[in-house]
């Protein structure tokens, strides 16, 4: 079973080594996204057919807007052998509220 974990969390296990994966569909120009290096997007729809661009070995933290679409992924990432896998609850936006460092993309 999969881990969730809150933003502060999912911070620690950045800070060790856990690598971002940000499943949101059309993440649109304005839109905020956490502000760390190690953090790939990938769209939940194109997550199955792009899993070969996640290390197989490495932690994962799942991020979504509020958690719902991260539970999913976490699930899917987990019945594909990723064994180390967190969904952030609450999403950017609890991860906002917590004052962790935000960025909108370029």
């Amino acid at each position: 079973m999969f881990k969730n974990v809150t933003p502060r969390e999912a911070y620690a296990a950045y800070m060790l080594g856990s690598l971002f994966v940000d499943v949101r569909e059309n993440i649109g120009a304005d839109a905020k996204t956490v502000d760390v290096n190690q953090i790939i997007t990938l769209p939940f729809s194109e997550l199955d057919k792009r899993l070969g661009e996640l290390p197989p070995n490495r932690p994962v933290v799942v991020v979504s807007n509020v958690g719902n679409r991260g539970r999913e992924a976490a699930k899917l990432l987990q019945a594909r052998g990723y064994a180390d896998v967190a969904n952030m609850e609450g999403g950017v936006a609890a991860w906002e509220l917590e004052g962790l460092p935000v960025r909108t993309p370029a």
